[in-house]
């Protein structure tokens, strides 16, 4: 077995192995995280380097020829889905020379912009395992020599990739050893749903799927080959938030039907169930009297309050005075998990909240849940 490690310990690998120059192998169950934590990587590596970030794939071929012409001033995250690759699309087209006795290899444009002296950034050929063996062969070289074809990956590139788990149903090929042995492996392993809040967060995550998933955690990642449901996972959730910004938070039915789509028809029910929650309380009289909180009895209810006065403390509807008043009385009924997600989330929300909080609030009261607003 490969070592097994989670969403920060294997963004400190990638960061170690980009350094050192050394190709890793990330297994995983699909919709687990392994190309988000890759490209949260490639972001963190780019301002380090204060280079500016382009996602290759993201680009026109316009932009693609700027960021080669003027490779010094980019960090490049390279994506490339293997399985969707001929072998042709890595070697490149044969083309004759004039003596027609020889041939050189006409190359994509991504594997020019790994041999310019000057360029930068991370190569994820992602879904190895799915890829026919052909594509994977062509690999050997690129991992373990740096070279493509004749030409050679200069000194800067990290080169990463990853494949899904054969328990996944998923149809993989299995990779030769000699190619395992010329990286590093690693599996990562499911978030916890702390973790998986504190990066949604800071990815601009719907509140509702926020306070929906620190509810019912165990819906974060929901996967059963035999139920035929549609499977529930990071990458799924994160599908629903783009699915659901433009819908009326009234339009239950329209919520019900994209959200059966994204993420299976059993959770969606529940967590449309769980928006409904809005028609059964008055939010801006709680937050005009925050002692009707312990009133208050229904988990779900208040995991709704907390997202919801958030959410208006972002919006400019609720001031700092407002939100220590819901803090101060959330504490005193021993809800210390919705204190705590209450700062968080207001901090994700707004740069001063840290600053704005401290005037305020006892600092007793400041000190026992200081960890949330380092």
């Amino acid at each position: 077995m490969v070592r097994q490690v989670n969403h920060q310990e294997l963004n400190v690998l990638v960061k170690e192995y980009y350094g050192k120059k050394i190709p890793l192998l990330i297994y995983g169950h699909f919709g687990v995280g392994k190309s988000v934590v890759m490209r949260d990587g490639a972001i963190q590596l780019s301002e380090e380097k204060q280079r500016k970030f382009i996602e290759w794939n993201r680009i026109t071929d316009d932009e693609k020829q700027e960021v080669v012409k003027n490779s010094k001033d980019y960090f490049v995250y390279i994506d490339i889905r293997l399985s969707e690759y001929d072998a042709t699309d890595i070697k490149g087209l044969p083309n004759f020379l004039a003596d027609k006795k020889s041939i050189e290899f006409r190359v994509p444009l991504w594997a020019i912009l790994l041999e310019k002296e000057d360029s930068d950034g991370i190569l994820f050929f992602d879904e190895i395992n799915l890829a026919v063996p052909l594509v994977i062969s062509s690999c050997y070289k690129i991992l373990h020599d740096r070279v493509i074809n004749n030409s050679r990956i200069n000194g800067n590139w990290g080169i990463f990739s990853a494949g899904n788990l054969d328990s996944d149903n998923a149809y993989t090929h299995t990779l030769a050893s000699p190619l395992r042995d010329r990286c590093g492996e690693c599996e990562l392993l499911g978030s916890s749903v702390d973790n998986w809040v504190s990066w949604a967060l800071l990815n601009g995550i719907n509140s509702r799927i926020i306070a929906f998933l620190s509810f019912k955690s165990s819906y974060l990642y929901k996967t059963d080959t035999d139920d035929n449901q549609k499977f529930t996972t990071y990458r799924g959730w994160e599908r629903l938030n783009k699915m659901i910004k433009d819908i009326t938070p009234s339009d239950y039915d329209k919520l019900l039907l994209v959200s059966s789509t994204a993420i299976g028809e059993g959770v969606a029910s529940e967590f449309v169930a769980f928006c409904k929650i809005s028609e059964q309380i008055d939010l801006d009289n709680i937050i005009k009297n925050p002692s009707k909180l312990k009133e208050i009895k229904d988990i779900g209810i208040k995991y709704f309050i907390v997202s919801g006065v958030a959410d208006k403390y972002r919006d400019e509807k609720v001031k700092i005075d407002g939100i220590m008043a819901i803090s101060q009385e959330l504490d005193k009924l021993g809800d210390v998990e919705f204190v705590a997600l209450l700062w968080r989330i207001c901090k994700a929300y707004k740069e001063t909240f840290k600053t704005e909080f401290l005037k305020k609030i006892d600092i007793k009261f400041a000190e026992k849940y200081a960890k949330y607003i380092v």
